[in-house]
């Protein structure tokens, strides 16, 4: 097994090059750089859920799904990627395991910068204060193990805020001020710049005493031609908007914080509403639009009600709610969509 210093990489080669390099036995450990700006969409991902996949196109960003599974991700320059390809019987059999194993790496890099981050399952690395300052992912391609996440010397939270598909665009700027709140990045927290090539360093140093490598190696140009095919396929409409089965109807901030925003027309009016989802419980909820409600200040009470709740008690609550006001041509399926996604 090899290091393999790929420096800063355009044409999205720097997610490419991995899913190649498994593809065609290669192992070890690449630390790379983004030199363009694209989203990144988990394997398991629908992408219309939650990408504003025009408004990517009008900005020239382009989109991937990646065959890691995680969430939808802004990547860009000031990131510094770190991909371990591994033989499978050199990684914990469990996931969990595997990646309690490797992010030890990462602390450490992280604490050489001047901040103290712990692991929290399954795949996030987090400030004290719960914010997030890294994500990871792991899976199986062909016979490997591949375990990949970034550190964050700079994260443009504006920029990733516009990109999420909402029903509303004012809600836009609460999903700035969410993402503001629970993510955070090495400039930030330290007031300092760091290079690329530090920081590379610095991952290579700790990586080196949790897996063994064999000197360094280079990249030959077969990897580069399979990355780029792979680019091609892995950007194409038909994978992006491929059918996983899965949908989302809340937009992941970090691991245990969501966030919802739903408009659903029901034939006594429009409902909207916002939901804060923390650990699997709601936090807070707002709903508003164009309905009766009697007794009006019935409302405050019913949210103020769903706090602490899980998704699945919510069905019976709304239903409680309904029995005791008058809410014409609303019906508990309404609510319960707008606040859960789900149907009942």
């Amino acid at each position: 097994m090899k290091i393999y210093r790929l420096g800063r990489v355009k044409n999205l080669r720097s997610i490419t090059t991995f899913h190649a390099m498994a593809r065609l036995g290669y192992t070890g450990l690449v630390i790379t750089e983004p030199g363009d700006t694209y989203i990144s969409i988990g394997y398991f991902d629908r992408l219309e859920d939650i990408i504003d996949y025009e408004k990517c196109r009008k900005l020239n960003i382009p989109v991937i799904r990646r065959e890691v599974g995680g969430g939808a991700v802004l990547l860009s320059e000031g990131q510094v990627f770190y991909q371990l390809i591994l033989p499978k019987r050199l990684v914990p059999f469990k996931v969990e395991d595997a990646y309690k194993k490797f992010s030890k790496a990462v602390i450490e890099t992280y604490k050489k910068l001047g901040i103290e981050v712990f692991y929290r399952p399954i795949n996030d690395l987090v400030l004290k204060s719960g914010k997030k300052i890294s994500g990871q992912g792991a899976t199986d391609i062909g016979n490997f193990f591949v375990f990949v996440g970034n550190v964050l010397l700079r994260f443009d939270t504006k920029l990733m805020a516009e990109l999420f598909k909402v029903q509303e665009e004012k809600f836009r700027d609460k999903i700035y001020k969410s993402l503001e709140e629970n993510i955070s990045w090495v400039e930030r927290e330290t007031g300092r710049s760091f290079s690329y090539k530090e920081v590379e360093s610095i991952l290579i140093e700790e990586f080196s005493k949790v897996v063994d490598f064999e000197g360094e190696g280079e990249i030959g140009e077969d990897v580069f031609e399979l990355a780029d095919k792979l680019m091609k396929d892995m950007t194409s409409p038909e994978v992006l908007f491929e059918d996983t089965g899965r949908k989302h109807a809340f937009i992941k901030l970090r691991e245990g914080v969501y966030i919802r925003n739903a408009v659903r027309k029901a034939k006594g009016g429009l409902l909207k509403c916002e939901v804060y989802l923390v650990d699997g419980k709601i936090d807070r909820v707002k709903i508003y639009g164009d309905f009766t409600l009697v007794p009006k200040d019935a409302l405050g009470d019913f949210e103020s009600s769903l706090k602490g709740l899980g998704l699945e008690e919510v069905d019976k609550k709304v239903r409680e709610f309904l029995e005791k006001v008058d809410m014409p041509g609303v019906e508990a399926k309404d609510l319960i969509y707008l606040l859960t996604g789900g149907e009942s």
